[in-house]
Order: structure tokens, then C-alpha cells, then sequence
């Protein structure tokens, strides 16, 4: 059973970090280049808490519809309360996840996702269907959080493993850094699932942490790379391996701030 006062913290915690330090940013990258005409739906998947919607509701023709979609109860509550009541009548909240969509072929005008694909696997699920349900001619947007980033806690992972003696383990890191995106992989699974006008493009930006509890604790670790990098260790050496990370991280940036790299990539393309 889910604990909803749990999934509630998970939710505020979204709102008040990640929206700032991933959504905004990889938004503004591309609020350009949305196309979407009158009278008509537009499908937002993984919307979190509504900043997507919030940010392009405003900016449509009155009589097109918003289908914002997330697996989180409480994400799609925290999303309701930024609208009024007039907005909620072309906004619509939906509980469902971007890799099973409910919806027909051909539905959408454009279909777009901001959070919750970090992996091949992901990606390949994602693209597929909000190409599926797209309008020949619509548009897709996509962003997500490439291989690149983070690279500081790939380091310290790595050598934690190694002074506990998991080499095991350390393989299996590998073999996840090998399923973590890159722009060639995203572009080849969009012309595979039939995309075309294909676009890609990267920014990035460093975040910084205080400590190395901030770090391992940081809600945008925990929504990103963090289930697939605490997933390579078998339960019964995490504690050890989380405690020596952020002792290492504790003792090198002793008095400073640990500065990560986010690279990320915007998919634009036309059904």
C-alpha cells in the first residue's frame, strides 16, 4: 500500500526543488518552439506538479485542451491548486504514466514530456507512445537528463565500491552507465518510431550541494539518477556505501560546495 503522506512530502518536495533546478530550466529551453492550433488537445506526460501545464495554459488558443497525465495522486493535487477554477475547465489532471497511455492513436496535436525518462528503456517506452498518440504533423518534445551528469557521484560510487571489495558491483555500475541516455541514442529512437523534422539539443548547468547528505537526500537526485545507482548494490551493503559517500564527499569539499554538471537534451520532432 502507497504511504500518502509520504507520496505528499515526495510531491512538495518536487514543487519546491526539482521545478527549479530541472523542469524550468529544460522548459525555457525549448517554450519557443511549441506549435499548437486552435481547437484542439495537447497531452503533457509526467507533469508532476504543473509547472508545464502552468507555464504554456496561458499561452494557447482558449479552445484547446491541456491532458496533463502523472502517476502520482499527489503530484496531480499539487498541480490542481495552481489553477482556478476557469482554467481547470481546459485543464484536465490524469492519473496515468507516460509508457501506458490510455488514449487512441492520433489523438494529440502535440505530446511533449519534461520528467521521469532517465534510461533506454524509458526512452524507447516514452517516445513510442507519445508518437502513437500524436496527429500525423503534430509535434513531440522530450527532455532528458543525459549520461553526463553527475559525474562527481560516479567517482565516489566507484571508489566506495572498491574499498568495500564489491568488484561484482562495480560491474553492474558499467553495465547501468551503458543503459543511461546519449543524444545519438535519442535521436535513433525517434526515426525509429517514425519521427522526423528530428531536432536535438543539449544544455547544461551545475548544481550545487553542501554536504554530501544534501546530495544523496536532494529530491532531484532521488526523481533522476538515484533508484538506477542505488539498484547496482544489493540492500545489505547500501548503508556502508551511501555512509562512505558522503563522508567522502564531506572530507573533499571540506568548508566548499560540491558542484555537479546537469547535461540534458530536448527532442523536438513532428509526428
Amino acid at each position: 500500500m502507497t504511504d500518502a503522506g509520504n507520496e505528499h512530502q515526495v510531491a512538495v518536495a518536487h514543487k519546491a526543488v526539482v521545478e527549479r533546478l530541472w523542469t524550468a530550466p529544460v522548459f525555457e529551453s525549448c517554450a519557443d518552439v511549441l506549435t499548437v492550433p486552435a481547437a484542439s488537445s495537447l497531452l503533457v506526460a509526467e507533469a508532476r506538479c504543473g509547472y508545464v501545464p502552468l507555464r504554456i495554459a496561458d499561452t494557447l488558443p482558449e479552445d484547446t485542451r491541456v491532458i496533463a497525465l502523472d502517476p502520482s495522486r499527489a503530484m496531480l493535487d499539487q498541480a490542481r491548486q495552481r489553477f482556478d477554477e476557469s482554467s481547470q475547465r481546459r485543464v484536465f489532471f490524469v492519473p496515468q504514466r507516460v509508457n501506458s497511455l490510455s488514449y487512441a492513436d492520433d489523438v494529440f496535436k502535440a505530446s511533449m514530456c519534461f520528467n521521469g525518462v532517465v534510461t533506454l528503456r524509458h526512452a524507447e517506452e516514452a517516445i513510442s507512445e507519445l508518437s502513437r498518440v500524436t496527429a500525423a504533423g503534430g509535434q513531440v518534445i522530450l527532455s532528458v537528463p543525459l549520461r553526463e551528469s553527475f559525474q562527481e557521484f560516479y567517482d565516489m560510487l566507484d571508489e566506495a565500491l572498491r574499498a568495500h571489495q564489491l568488484h561484482d558491483v562495480l560491474g553492474r555500475m558499467y553495465d547501468l552507465q551503458n543503459t543511461l541516455l546519449t543524444a545519438g541514442r535519442i535521436a535513433e529512437i525517434a526515426e525509429v518510431n517514425g519521427l522526423h523534422d528530428v531536432k536535438v539539443d543539449e544544455i547544461s548547468w551545475d548544481v550545487a550541494f553542501e554536504s554530501g547528505q544534501q546530495l544523496l537526500h536532494s529530491p532531484l537526485i532521488r526523481e533522476t539518477f538515484f533508484p538506477h545507482w542505488i539498484g547496482v548494490v544489493r540492500s545489505s551493503d547500501r548503508e556502508p556505501i551511501m555512509r562512505y559517500i558522503t563522508d567522502a564527499v564531506d572530507t573533499y569539499w571540506h568548508d566548499e560546495t560540491l558542484t555537479c554538471r546537469v547535461v540534458a537534451l530536448t527532442l523536438t520532432a513532428m509526428a
